[in-house]
């Protein structure tokens, strides 16, 4: 079986877009109890192909400061599995630069390897909010 799933996600990929995503909603906000901030996107997702329902995969994040440096890359530890209804997934990562203001945010969905890209990607840029806004 693992060498079919290979086998799904590379033919996916080649036509790329047998998972749509767009993204329901994203922060940067400083962290209560640590002297941290944290990036979170949440991400809805639908099947382009039924045959993908019920398939192990990963999300990745990747965190660019404002000139462009990736600062940090997240992903769903052992993954998740597909729903055929689509679903929601959520990432976060902590930041230990606090003089960080901005960031930019890509996100794409992929095979359990993180290697092949099954989803579109979306991006977002963020502000850090402050304490007053989140409260």
């Amino acid at each position: 079986m693992f060498v079919m799933l290979g086998s799904i996600t590379e033919s996916f990929a080649e036509k790329n877009g047998s998972i749509d995503i767009s993204l329901v909603n994203s922060s940067f906000i400083p962290l209560s109890n640590a002297d941290a901030n944290q990036v979170k996107a949440s991400i809805e997702y639908t099947l382009e192909k039924e045959i993908m329902q019920n398939q192990l995969i990963n999300a990745v994040m990747e965190v660019y400061a404002p000139n462009g440096t990736l600062i940090r890359t997240t992903s769903i530890g052992s993954g998740f599995t597909l729903q055929s209804a689509g679903g929601e997934q959520v990432l976060r990562t902590t930041i230990q630069d606090e003089s960080l203001q901005r960031v930019s945010i890509k996100v794409v969905f992929t095979d359990l390897s993180k290697k092949i890209p099954l989803s579109n990607t979306i991006s977002d840029n963020l502000k850090l909010e402050s304490v007053s806004t989140i409260d």
